[in-house]
């Protein structure tokens, strides 16, 4: 911030108080604090403090905040860099404070803008400057100081010839990579009159992720990374260091009735500099046509622009009913909520859409995901899995391309069916169609640590974290590749960060609780666990405080979580290994191998049973060997 108690550097820009605010050095601050603003909102903002209180045209704009040479739909780029400078400054078009819209003309801050001057270093004065004046003042003295400067000039040019030398010979090697090898697509803001609109934006975000990753040969950061950045005011070169890309695409979906219009720009993520950037307007029934025209332009883009000769594939287009897509992204946006309640709402909504359109694939596959993660509360497992094979396989009859769906297939074959070859067949064949989808190196990852391949099982995660760092889930996994390894330090440093980034993600939580008890800090352990019941009340957590309770030699509270679990089981599904994982804890093998057997009967939870803690306590035990050769893990 500029103000007299903090004097800034010698400068020639300007700094602008005005309202509450100040732009000082190319930054927006407010009380103390620095304000996140784009290239694009900050050069208009310049303009407007520049021409306080008069009317800043279009035009003008234009002119200032993109080169001639730059193809850019400008009408668009003005109105997402006005949306962004109002979001900043807290303002809106309705009533606007700061920013107000002359009807077909342009733009006009209405608050006074004081200039400010920033303080500048006074010189230090010595004996040496003092000599330099006094010699400056005679005819010999500038005739040195005009030849050191013209020494000092040789001497700089030759350095910077040296140094393009040295950049053509480095760069010389690299001429055949292209520039560009992983890139972005940030939520696409809603701007729509309707905010009940946000999953309309969501959506499209989605399918054009989706899309890009097809077509191009680069890495594309998954959905759950670039969610974190919705209505965010980080700059983008921030944004592109914390997920590791070379470019983003951001932009904007306006939808009215029947009409759809989605602006999208490619932006070189080192530079902050537009690229490219177009409007579609299309009809809602055209919507699909759209996305996938975009899809080729951006990625011809990339790779004319850049250096790419990779020749970008046009995307196989079906009919599909309009309403039924709508219904579909309606799905999609509640299924990303990853909440039980919109889990049923996201499982309503594909099953709408598959019977507008039986023939709309990707709705089969989110109504298998629903089912597989959340489980109707009173079928059975081996009931579900029916249900989700017929799914997946009608999703494949449609279109045998789609690598979620096999991915699926592969999560079904093992949880459900304890096929660990077909497992492993399913997730390669997931990945061979769909390099870019993370879910399937995740789940590949956990086929490989439940049969012990420790190390592959860290190499396929870590593909998986390459493509959606900033996801909780791959970083909770990891974390319990270690934590099945026995690795509990390593494991209880991922379990928390996934908590630094969400302290309410339970399942974090309850894996932090486990390691803390396999290191016996058992009072660690249950408050972790009680405050995961607290956030979610489900057998699954209940059951796992029983665990910890039994291990730690609490009987009586272990007892009571095991008649609280049989209370629950006359409402809803409780899975026979949540008893058979609280006996073990108590020592008691008999009941445990009995609740074990009824597990293995209705194709329960067992496929942790070779390398999961716990179920230490029953290693030694024959009928454990007998068990673990029956659900395939005696390889």
């Amino acid at each position: 911030m500029c103000s007299p108690s903090h004097p800034a550097p010698p400068m020639t820009e300007p700094a602008y108080r005005f309202g509450k605010f100040e732009l000082c050095s190319g930054e927006l601050h407010t009380e103390g604090l620095r304000v996140p603003l784009q290239e694009k909102p900050l050069l208009l903002l310049t303009v407007l403090l520049e021409n306080s209180q008069h009317v800043v045209t279009r035009e003008q704009l234009r002119q200032r905040m993109w080169r001639s040479d730059t193809f850019v739909d400008y009408e668009q780029g003005i109105n997402v860099a006005i949306k962004k400078l109002r979001d900043s400054l807290g303002d809106s078009a309705d009533r606007p404070q700061y920013v107000e819209t002359i009807a077909k003309k342009g733009y006009r801050l209405l608050v006074q803008v004081e200039l400010v001057e920033p303080l500048r270093e006074k010189p230090k004065t010595n004996n040496t400057a003092t000599a330099v004046r006094n010699d400056m003042q005679t005819g010999a003295g500038r005739i040195q100081l005009v030849r050191k400067r013209w020494i000092a000039s040789l001497l700089v040019t030759a350095f910077l010839a040296a140094l393009v030398l040295l950049l053509v010979y480095l760069q010389a090697g690299r001429r055949t990579a292209p520039r560009i090898k992983s890139i972005a697509v940030l939520p696409l803001q809603n701007l729509s009159a309707d905010p009940e609109q946000e999953y309309f934006a969501d959506g499209i975000t989605e399918e054009l992720i989706t899309n890009l990753a097809q077509s191009l040969p680069l890495r594309v950061i998954s959905r759950t990374s670039v969610m974190r950045y919705k209505r965010t005011t980080e700059p983008i070169s921030q944004i592109a260091r914390e997920l590791g890309v070379d470019a983003i695409v951001e932009g904007a979906v306006a939808r009215s009735g029947s009409h759809v219009t989605v602006t999208a720009q490619l932006i070189n993520a080192a530079e902050d500099r537009h690229l490219w950037a177009q409007t579609y307007d299309r009809k809602l029934e055209d919507l699909l046509a759209m996305e996938a025209e975009l899809s080729r332009e951006i990625a011809t883009q990339v790779g004319s622009t850049l250096g790419s000769q990779h020749e970008v594939e046009p995307a196989m287009l079906r009919r599909v009913d309009p309403r039924a897509h709508e219904l579909y992204l309606k799905g999609r946006y509640f299924w990303n909520k990853r909440t039980d309640e919109g889990g049923r709402k996201a499982a309503e909504y594909f099953r709408q859409a598959t019977n507008l359109d039986p023939n709309y694939a990707p709705a089969y596959v989110g109504l298998a995901d629903c089912y597989l993660f959340g489980q109707p509360p009173t079928v059975s497992p081996k009931v579900l899995a029916t249900n989700i094979k017929q799914l997946a396989n009608r999703a494949l009859v449609i279109d045998d391309s789609l690598g979620e769906a096999h991915a699926t297939l592969g999560l079904l074959a093992q949880n459900f069916e304890w096929n660990w070859a077909e497992a492993e067949r399913e997730y390669k064949l997931a990945i061979n169609l769909n390099p870019n989808y993370a879910t399937a190196y995740q789940w590949y990852a956990e086929e490989l640590e439940l049969t012990g391949r420790f190390d592959e099982a860290l190499e396929e995660m870590n593909r998986a974290s390459n493509l959606d760092p900033l996801s909780l889930i791959i970083i909770k996994d990891t974390g319990e590749i270690y934590y099945v390894a026995h690795k509990y330090d390593r494991a209880i440093a991922y379990f928390r960060k996934a908590l630094e980034m969400d302290p309410n993600f339970v399942v974090a939580r309850v894996n932090l609780g486990l390691a803390y008890a396999e290191k016996r800090e058992f009072s660690g352990a249950i408050a972790e666990l009680q405050r995961a019941l607290q956030l979610q009340d489900t057998p699954d957590v209940l059951c796992e405080l029983g665990y910890v309770y039994a291990l730690s030699g609490r009987r009586q509270e272990a007892d009571t979580v095991l008649r609280d679990l049989k209370v629950i089981s006359q409402q809803r599904y409780v899975f026979a290994t949540n008893y058979a994982l609280i006996y073990a804890g108590l020592g008691d093998k008999d009941d445990a191998f009995g609740w074990l057997e009824k597990g293995y009967r209705e194709r329960g939870l067992l496929v942790g049973l070779k390398v999961d803690p716990h179920w230490d306590n029953l290693r030694t035990d024959a009928r454990f060997a007998d068990l673990m050769k029956r659900v395939g893990l005696v390889l």
